[in-house]
């Protein structure tokens, strides 16, 4: 997790997926300037098999839990 961190310390103006990618590696995604666009990126990421999703991260600490992503993605799989 300590790649996170100090991704989450570099950034602090968008939003940021955090996710283990498919080497089994813990990630954090280039900064999304809207929470949408940190979904599209989590829903491209997962449906594609190559990450499993751990949290959003938003400005001002703001967080989007897992499972509240995954209910998303259902809805938004097209």
């Amino acid at each position: 997790m300590e790649s996170i961190a100090l991704a989450r310390d570099c950034d602090t103006s968008g939003w940021k997926v955090l996710y283990r990618d498919d080497l089994d590696q813990d990630r954090a995604s280039r900064s999304n300037p809207s929470r949408e666009g940190a979904l599209e990126q989590a829903k491209e990421l997962y449906l594609k098999g190559r990450a499993e999703i751990y949290r959003i991260e938003g400005p001002d600490g703001a967080t989007l839990r897992k499972q509240d992503i995954m209910r998303w993605l259902c809805a938004n799989k097209h």
